[in-house]
């Protein structure tokens, strides 16, 4: 297979696209998932400035709020361990573009964010001829054709980091091993984030793989403005909170109904129900009738559940909560969010049946973890009254020895 055939044929495709993506962008819009001031730079149009030329500039992808979450300690290594360095992050939502961007102001413009440009070769072109990075690092599963066939192009190489390749996906890329063998041909390594992903790519040919490791074991604590936790508390009582965190929908459903079977026996008990995607906390308010964070409503004693639907409070809601159940678990085909961001804050912490993305983590931490397998299950979880807290989790620090390795790779580079 050669290179520019494939790149010919993924540009075509793009420019063929272009009618549909520019649908695709104003229903996004619309729904509440894209930045209306910043539509642009999803077609390759920059809305910051590059820095100089002289200084290293490294692009870090990191699609949506887990993935941003994961790369912050690399962030922070990397910036403490170069100070010339300039760190791009983009995202593909609006929620991981809110981690980067909360996250970048003691950095002085040190730590930029862009929304990824759509995977046609003639909008990443401008965005890779304004910025022209010395280095992409790829979050987990991004592997975009578009995107690598130009990094090839233009010489720029690729680190892939916590790479995951999903059952499912695995199946999908053996009946075509070779093209991914060829996709991947800019990354100069890639580290799996667990044993079974590494014998996924290794079983696709891939060679360049490090020992694996998990970036999200690394990372610290959400954070969250303990003035505000106070003041919650405050209004609240001692009301115990139940938080059910990154819901998907149908979720929400089995949760609400466990709960008012457990109120039975815990009247005072308020569920907090935290959706994955926030625009749909306006939906999730009718269908329940209950009080929305966004619109700054607190529930009233009489009132059992509150919708939040702000950006960036999940630590905060963790922080406040009695015990915490994990979403997307609950129903199939789920695959499970981060059980380490709730286990963090010593809390209590149970999921479904359905955390099949998660499966290392959740064999390593099983003694903390509670596998319930549906509502009623769920129901009975609620109403023990003590459930023993997880102790402290110690973190990996791999994210200073992974940051070594991408400086060591991007300098070398530029110095060519």
């Amino acid at each position: 297979m050669r290179f520019a055939p494939l790149l010919c044929l993924w540009s075509l495709i793009g420019y063929m696209a272009m009618p549909w993506l520019c649908r695709h962008t104003r229903t996004r819009l619309r729904i509440g998932k894209e930045d209306g001031s910043r539509l642009q730079e999803r077609f390759g149009q920059p809305t910051q400035p590059r820095p100089p030329l002289n200084a290293p500039l490294l692009w870090l992808h990191a699609a949506s709020v887990g993935e941003s979450r994961a790369a912050l300690p690399v962030i922070d290594a990397l910036l403490k361990l170069q100070p010339t360095l300039t760190i791009l992050v983009t995202t593909a939502t609006l929620t991981g573009g809110q981690v980067i961007t909360a996250h970048a102001p003691p950095y002085k413009g040190r730590l930029l964010h862009q929304f990824i440009p759509y995977d046609a070769p003639h909008l990443l072109s401008r965005f890779l001829t304004h910025w022209r990075p010395d280095g992409l690092v790829l979050i987990e599963s991004e592997l975009w054709p578009g995107l690598l066939c130009l990094c090839r192009r233009q010489h720029i190489p690729v680190m892939l980091l916590n790479g995951r390749l999903s059952a499912r996906s695995a199946r999908r890329w053996r009946l075509a091993a070779p093209l991914l063998r060829y996709l991947l041909r800019p990354c100069r390594w890639i580290m799996p984030r667990s044993h079974a992903d590494e014998r996924a790519f290794a079983q696709l040919g891939i060679t360049s793989l490090l020992p694996p490791a998990d970036l999200k074991e690394d990372a610290p604590p959400l954070s969250f403005d303990s003035t505000e936790a106070a003041h919650i508390r405050q209004q609240l009582g001692d009301r115990p909170l139940f938080v059910a965190a990154s819901t998907h929908q149908g979720e929400e459903d089995l949760i609400v109904a466990a709960v008012q079977e457990a109120r039975q026996q815990r009247p005072n008990l308020l569920t907090v129900i935290i959706p994955r995607h926030p625009e749909r906390g306006a939906a999730l308010a009718t269908h329940f009738k209950a009080p929305r964070r966004s619109q700054n409503t607190i529930p009233h004693h009489n009132e059992s559940l509150w919708i939040i639907d702000t950006l960036g409070e999940v630590g905060l809601f963790l922080h406040l909560a009695e015990r915490v159940f994990i979403g997307h678990s609950l129903c199939p085909p789920g695959g499970g969010h981060n059980p380490l961001e709730s286990l963090r804050f010593h809390r209590p912490t149970a999921c479904g049946p359905y955390m099949q993305n998660w499966q290392d983590i959740c064999a390593t931490y099983a003694t903390f973890l509670h596998r319930l397998e549906g509502q009623e299950a769920l129901t009975q979880w609620l109403i023990k009254p003590v459930i023993p807290a997880p102790p402290p989790l110690k973190r990996t620090h791999i994210s200073h020895d992974i940051s070594c390795l991408i400086l060591t790779t991007i300098l070398s580079h530029k110095e060519k």
